[in-house]
């Protein structure tokens, strides 16, 4: 009985001292995310461009290992812009190739803009730093899975 008196005693003054369950004397201002949206007022699920090189990469890599929990999310990164020609689809596919921190690791997502473009007359130089927003999918072909953003804008970065 003693014991259980000497620990109530203690609580008592513990909470006292340490204020717990007591709201602070001053309030804090709550913080709201800003809502960041795309030239086409599309609001940005995530945004590559705000992280340093390693969550970039980190990120990136997450979205290709468990593709899953991206799906349609509005997503924006920079890169530079590459092309490849599928000679057995007949069809180029485009990427932003995004380099890692020590630039041996990088990584590529497929887009696909919205609208009617032509190849090369509509798209940069390879190479040339790319900003793109588009919606993440993945798609199966020739037996693999491929991550890219549908529904894509692309323009070229200042640099």
């Amino acid at each position: 009985m003693r014991k259980t008196a000497v620990i109530a005693v203690l609580c008592v003054l513990c909470g006292g001292i340490c204020g717990c369950g007591k709201k602070p004397a001053v309030s804090q201002p709550e913080s709201k995310a800003e809502t960041v949206t795309d030239a086409s007022g599309k609001i940005i699920d995530l945004d590559l461009t705000t992280m340093s090189s390693t969550m970039i990469y980190s990120t990136v890599s997450n979205m290709m290992m468990y593709p899953d929990s991206y799906m349609g999310q509005h997503i924006k990164l920079e890169g530079q812009f590459s092309v490849y020609h599928d000679k057995g689809g007949d069809k180029y596919i485009f990427s932003a190739i995004i380099p890692d921190a020590t630039a041996c690791c990088s990584q590529g997502i497929e887009f696909v803009l919205d609208g009617s473009y032509k190849y090369p007359d509509d798209y940069p130089e390879e190479g040339t730093t790319i900003t793109v927003t588009g919606d993440f999918n993945v798609y199966d072909e020739y037996g693999f899975k491929y991550c890219q953003l549908l529904n894509a804008a692309m323009y070229v970065s200042e640099e």
